[in-house]
C-alpha cells in the first residue's frame, strides 16, 4: 500500500508540474498544426491571411474569392492588423506560428488566474483535448478566449487600461470580446475603465488606416455588420454550425422559432446574480462569473462550431475547481464534469462510438447539453450560495 501511495504521489507531482502541462498543451497544438502543414489543409488560415492583402489593395473584404479561399471573411477590419505579421511569412510557416501564438496566449492567460497548482492542472487537463480540435480549424476563438480571461485578470489586478484593450480588440475583431464587459461591475475604477474603453476604441478603429484609406476602413466596418446578419441567418440551418443551446433546442424540437425566446431568458438568468452585490467581494463568486460568461458565449451563439468548444471546456474546468459546492455536491459536480468530458469533448473523436456520434450527437447538437446543465448549475450556485461561508468550509475541509 505504501508503494502504491508513493507512486500515486509521484504521478500527482508530474501531472501538476507546470513544465509538463506547458509541453503537453503546446505539444498538442504543434502536432496538430504541423499535420495541417504537411497535408496542406488550413483553409481558415488562408482566409485570415488573405484579408490583410485584400485590405492593403483596398479590395472588398466580405465577398467570395473562390479561387483562393472557400468561405467568407467574417471578422472586423482591425483583425487584418492582428494577422499582418503572420500573413507576411510563407503561408505554411505563418499558419503554424498563428496557431502556436494563439495556444500560448490562452495558456498564459489561464496561468495568470489565481489558481492553486492542482486547480491549474485540472483546467489544463480538462481542456487540452479541445486544443487539438481548435487548432484543427486554426480558430481565432482561442485568442478571443484568452482576451476575455485577461480582461477578468486585469480588472482583478486593477489594471483597467489594459483590461479595456482586451475588451475593445475582441469586440472590434470578432464581437465576442464584448463578453469581457461582464466583469465591469467588479472594477474598482469604473470611470477609468469607461475612459479606457473610449480611448482604445478610437485607437483600434484607426489602426487599419495605417495601410488603408479612411473611407475604405469605415465602409468595411459597415459591410462587416451586414455580412454578420447574413451569416447568422445561414448558421441556423447548417449541420456544422449553431452547435449551441440554441441549435440543440431547434433540432430536438424540430420547431422554428425566434432565438430571442431563448436568448432573452438566458440573458436574464446570466444577469440575476449581479443583484447579490454583497457577494462581489468573494473571489469564488467572481470566478463563477468568468465561467458563466465563457459558457454563455458558446451556448447562446448561432456561430458556435464544434471547434469552438475549447472555450467551454476551459470554463467548465474553472467552475469545477472554484465552485463553492465542492463540499455540498461533490458527486454531482464530478458526474457533470465527466459527462462533459465524454459528450462535449470526446464525442467528436474516434474514442466515441461512431453511430452515437453520427446519429445523435451531431444531428441534435448534443455537445451543448452537458455545458448547458453546468451553466444552469453555475447560475443556481451564484443565486443561492453564501460564498464567504463556502470558502471557509473548503479551506478547513
Amino acid at each position: 500500500k505504501k508503494l502504491i501511495d508513493d507512486m500515486l504521489e509521484r504521478l500527482k507531482g508530474y501531472v501538476q508540474n507546470p513544465v509538463f502541462l506547458f509541453i503537453l498543451w503546446m505539444g498538442v497544438g504543434l502536432a496538430c498544426s504541423l499535420s495541417l502543414m504537411i497535408k496542406g489543409t488550413y483553409s481558415n488560415y488562408v482566409i485570415f491571411s488573405q484579408s490583410f492583402w485584400h485590405a492593403i489593395s483596398s479590395s472588398p473584404l466580405y465577398v467570395e474569392y473562390l479561387q483562393e479561399q472557400k468561405d467568407f471573411f467574417l471578422y472586423g477590419i482591425s483583425f487584418t492588423a492582428l494577422i499582418s505579421p503572420f500573413a507576411a511569412l510563407p503561408r505554411p510557416l505563418g499558419m503554424v506560428l498563428w496557431c502556436m501564438v494563439n495556444c500560448g496566449f490562452l495558456y498564459y492567460a489561464i496561468s495568470k488566474l489565481d489558481l492553486k497548482k492542482w486547480q491549474f492542472a485540472v483546467v489544463i487537463l480538462v481542456s487540452v483535448n479541445d486544443v487539438f480540435t481548435a487548432v484543427l480549424s486554426q480558430q481565432y476563438s482561442i485568442g478571443i478566449t484568452a482576451m476575455i480571461i485577461f480582461a477578468y485578470v486585469l480588472i482583478e489586478k486593477e489594471k483597467d487600461l489594459w483590461a479595456a484593450l482586451m475588451v475593445v480588440f475582441g469586440v472590434m475583431t470578432k464581437l465576442y470580446g464584448v463578453v469581457g464587459l461582464a466583469f465591469f461591475l467588479f472594477s474598482k475604477h469604473k470611470m477609468r475603465f469607461v475612459a479606457s474603453l473610449l480611448f482604445w476604441g478610437v485607437v483600434v478603429f484607426l489602426l487599419p488606416m495605417l495601410y488603408a484609406s479612411p473611407e475604405y476602413v469605415v465602409h468595411s466596418y459597415k459591410e462587416w455588420f451586414d455580412v454578420l446578419i447574413y451569416k447568422n441567418e445561414l448558421n441556423q440551418f447548417k449541420i456544422n454550425q449553431n452547435i449551441s443551446l440554441l441549435g440543440m433546442l431547434h433540432r430536438i424540437t424540430g420547431a422554428s422559432f425566434s432565438d430571442l425566446w431563448i436568448i432573452i431568458p438566458g440573458m436574464l438568468l446570466f444577469a440575476l446574480p449581479y443583484l447579490r452585490i454583497r457577494q462581489y467581494q468573494n473571489e469564488s463568486f467572481r470566478f463563477l462569473f468568468l465561467s458563466s460568461a465563457l459558457l454563455f458565449m458558446v451556448l447562446f451563439s448561432t456561430g458556435t462550431e464544434t471547434y469552438g468548444y475549447l472555450t467551454a471546456m476551459v470554463a467548465v474546468g474553472i467552475w469545477y475547481v472554484k465552485t463553492p459546492t465542492q463540499v455540498t455536491t461533490p458527486r454531482l459536480n464530478l458526474f457533470l464534469l465527466i459527462f462533459c468530458i465524454l459528450l462535449t469533448s470526446l464525442s467528436t473523436t474516434d474514442l466515441f462510438p461512431r453511430f452515437i456520434r453520427m446519429d445523435y450527437v451531431k444531428p441534435y447538437a448534443l455537445k451543448a447539453l452537458p455545458c448547458t446543465l453546468i451553466w444552469l448549475k453555475i447560475v443556481w450556485e451564484q443565486l443561492t450560495q453564501n460564498f464567504a461561508c463556502s470558502s471557509e468550509k473548503i479551506e478547513t475541509s
